[in-house]
């Protein structure tokens, strides 16, 4: 572990991530010429890596569910099965996860690498699943 690290250098080391997203983000959405044509010029862009993304995630995401298997061959155990598929249906629906699991699919699809923030709403007294920006 590097000792020397302080959280002020984040920033500084995130610059090139940063960049790399933005140029991945650009070419996703047909920004692909680097100057803009010359007067008459016409750029023509066809955005296949966009379809292709697009088309790959919707398939790679259908019929996502989730199984909640129980640990031991008991009726406590599958009761608790039982209210853990319940909870997580619940946290699926109110967090509107099948949009969420297709938009970071295909944030991960784009830039490589993707994630969740899960949180516990303590005033409304459940979780919250959200993607950073």
């Amino acid at each position: 572990m590097n000792n020397d690290f302080t959280p002020m250098q984040l920033n500084n080391r995130e610059l090139d991530r940063f960049k790399r997203y933005k140029e991945l983000l650009d070419f996703y959405h047909g920004r692909h010429w680097l100057g803009h044509a010359s007067r008459g010029d016409k750029q023509l862009t066809f955005n296949y890596a966009k379809t292709i993304i697009d088309k790959v995630s919707s398939y790679v995401m259908l019929n996502v569910h989730h199984t909640v298997t129980a640990l031991k061959d008991s009726d406590e155990a599958e009761q608790g099965a039982r209210e853990a598929k319940t909870a997580l249906q619940q946290v699926c629906q109110q967090n509107n996860l099948e949009q969420l699991d297709l938009d970071t699919e295909i944030d991960c699809a784009i830039l490589g690498d993707a994630c969740y923030k899960v949180i516990w709403d303590n005033e409304a007294k459940d979780v919250r699943v959200t993607a950073p920006d």
